[in-house]
């Protein structure tokens, strides 16, 4: 659990750095090695970016990244990942999406056959 609290610590306080440097990052929650990165921007083009070079996360409610490192994480892993997150949320950022500026995709109409 040491490992836990310590690399929990760790990441949060270099994601914490990252807010300084990137202004859609509204807020970031931990508890241990539970994280959340609230963004005002939506969520998505970060994970595809982010599986692009090899980090698994995942975006909840359209705008929160969810972080969750194993608890045997070290601490040259998170040096690591917080490199590469910072040019996952350059990368991205670069054209995101947001929902009000986005343009409605138009979707063929689904036709259904029924039966009789």
């Amino acid at each position: 659990m040491e490992n836990v609290r310590s690399r929990g610590e760790e990441l949060k306080a270099g994601l914490q750095a990252l807010v300084t440097k990137f202004d859609f990052i509204r807020e970031v929650r931990a508890e241990g090695l539970m994280l959340g990165v609230h963004l005002s921007v939506e969520g998505a083009p970060f994970v595809t970016e982010a599986a692009k070079r090899g980090l698994l996360i995942n975006c909840t409610h359209d705008h929160i990244l969810r972080l969750l490192p194993p608890f045997i994480v070290t601490r040259a892993q998170i040096r690591e990942f917080l490199k590469l997150f910072s040019a996952v949320l350059a990368s991205a950022s670069e054209k995101p999406a947001t929902a009000e500026t986005s343009t409605p995709v138009s979707r063929p109409a689904k036709k259904y056959a029924t039966a009789r």
